[in-house]
Formats: C-alpha cells, structure tokens, sequence
C-alpha cells in the first residue's frame, strides 16, 4: 500500500508576494533656496513586505520541509542631498 499515488501530503503552495517598494519624493528647489542644495529627495525602499497565501506553516516559497531560515523584512529610509 505505500507505493500508492497519494495527495494526502500536498498542499496548496499558491502565493503572492509584494516582492520590492520604492518610493520616493523630490522637494521642490524654492523650499532650499536659502541652502545652497541643487535637490533633496526622501526615499523608502522596502524587501518581502507582504505575502498572501493560504500555507502558514513556513513561507511558501522555502518550499521543502521548512528548516532554512524565513526571509527577512528589510526597511530602508533615506535622504539624497546633491550640493
């Protein structure tokens, strides 16, 4: 009997995932006319913010038996100033 075809062990490993973000914001250069700044920008950056799925043992996408390590979030926040 162990050499039946079986979906007892399947899963459904469908998932969707909000992979990379970039956002950013260029202010307008009349706001730093006193400053001696050509441009400011704010930026975000953002790595595996979101995933939908329907699997929550582990993350869908280390697939396996789930013993490696999740991935991580990684935020970023920063400013680029061009004198």
């Amino acid at each position: 009997n162990s050499r039946q075809n079986s979906t007892w062990w399947l899963r459904n490993g469908r998932f969707l995932r909000l992979k990379t973000v970039e956002m950013g914001y260029t202010f307008p250069n009349k706001w730093f006319k006193p400053v001696p700044f050509n441009s400011v920008r704010l930026y975000f950056t953002g790595q595996n913010l979101l995933t939908f799925s329907a699997f929550k043992l582990w993350d869908p996408e280390m697939g396996g038996n789930g013993l490696a390590y999740p991935l991580q979030r990684v935020y970023n926040v920063g400013l680029n100033i061009t004198f």
